[in-house]
């Protein structure tokens, strides 16, 4: 019953933390909006037709800003929007010039959809340092910024939270028998079985080495060890077969208190390694 409660109340917390995502993805289209709503206000054409340049320039600058912060689809639609009213405008003025609002649609919509692909790039390089290459999972600067975020939260609500710290026992054996190619592959297997043994909102990732980070999202003493254990055992399960001499020490903190995400480490760390003195193959936990 313990259990359930908890997944029922860090599913709230999830639905309230995309909720805040959500409003905050909108502040930005709403700014760039308002923003054009009051240079509009000042947007009287001279007797030619043609907006000050004062205001072409703020329109441009409006757009490019809402490339470089707004989603692609919201940039590229609202770019639409206001060149067709802004060159409308242009066209039906008598010195309405078809080639200046055509090479100004192209200069314009070509900068913003730059802009859009520079974005994204930057995105996914930023991404990419973030994860580990082999297994796919957080590398150890996402981790820590995770570790560093929680116990924010954690203080801030007052909920604990649980990190453990896993090492395969007998990795080294592995690879020296059958190869590092296989040691990669144990690796990419103890990747998966983390992303489907893990709730979305936890967060699971190589500290580095043969040695792995899982960050419990509000599982408090009384539940982490049930969490833990069936959590190993999956993993023992999944890679038993194929690799059958490979087990997982593990060590486990529930933090209650203030602490830096280098002293939770430190303590996950010394327990784990007191898991594989005392035979391997099992967990040791604590409360900080």
């Amino acid at each position: 019953m313990a259990v359930a409660e908890h997944h029922s109340d860090s599913n709230s917390m999830s639905l309230q933390e995309r909720r805040g995502s959500i409003v905050s993805n909108w502040v930005k289209p709403l700014l760039v909006v308002a923003s054009l709503g009051i240079v509009v206000q000042f947007a009287v054409p001279d007797s030619t037709g043609q907006l000050p340049q004062v205001v072409q320039w703020l329109l441009v600058a409006i757009l490019l800003a809402a490339a470089g912060t707004c989603s692609s689809r919201f940039a590229l639609a609202i770019g639409v929007l206001v060149l067709a009213g802004w060159s409308w405008g242009e066209l039906r003025s008598l010195n309405g010039a078809w080639s200046t609002v055509v090479v100004r649609l192209a200069v314009v919509m070509g900068f913003i959809v730059w802009m859009i692909r520079v974005r994204g790039q930057l995105a996914a390089s930023h991404r990419l340092a973030r994860v580990d290459s082999l297994t796919g999972l957080p590398n150890r600067p996402a981790l820590i910024e995770a570790i560093q975020a929680e116990l924010s939260r954690a203080k801030r609500f007052q909920r604990p939270f649980s990190l453990a710290l896993l090492d395969c026992d007998g990795f080294k054996q592995i690879n020296d028998t059958r190869g590092h190619l296989a040691g990669d592959e144990v690796l990419r297997v103890i990747g998966r079985s983390l992303r489907h043994q893990t709730r979305k909102y936890d967060c699971s990732g190589r500290w580095g080495g043969d040695e792995f980070l899982i960050l419990l999202c509000e599982v408090d003493h009384n539940n982490v060890l049930t969490v833990v254990e069936r959590l190993r055992a999956a993993m023992r399960k999944e890679v038993e077969q194929e690799y059958p001499s490979l087990t997982f020490s593990l060590g486990v903190v529930t933090i209650c208190n203030a602490l830096t995400w280098e002293e939770c480490v430190q303590r996950a760390d010394a327990l784990m390694y007191t898991a594989k003195r005392q035979g391997r193959d099992q967990t040791q936990f604590a409360d900080l």
